[in-house]
């Protein structure tokens, strides 16, 4: 994945009349035309590429501890 940012939040553009368009100045993909596509923008900057990182990394679940309750004394 290739990720590139644009100094305007909701740029738009065309590859073989399909619209893109950026998501709070943010745009992610891996398709060689939009790349090529994006590369010739003058309001885009390419950050660079990432590996896997939209996928959520898997949370190790360690076991809760039983909340103690509090005791508090009668009012009698």
């Amino acid at each position: 994945m290739t990720e590139y940012k644009s100094r305007f939040l909701e740029l738009g553009f065309y590859v073989n009349d399909i619209r893109f368009q950026f998501q709070n100045g943010r745009f992610v993909t891996d398709d060689p035309e939009v790349i090529s596509v994006l590369n010739t923008l003058v309001d885009v900057e390419r950050v660079g590429q990432t590996v896997e990182s939209e996928k959520p990394e898997p949370k190790t679940e360690e076991p809760e501890a039983p909340a103690k309750s509090a005791r508090k004394p009668s009012a009698k």
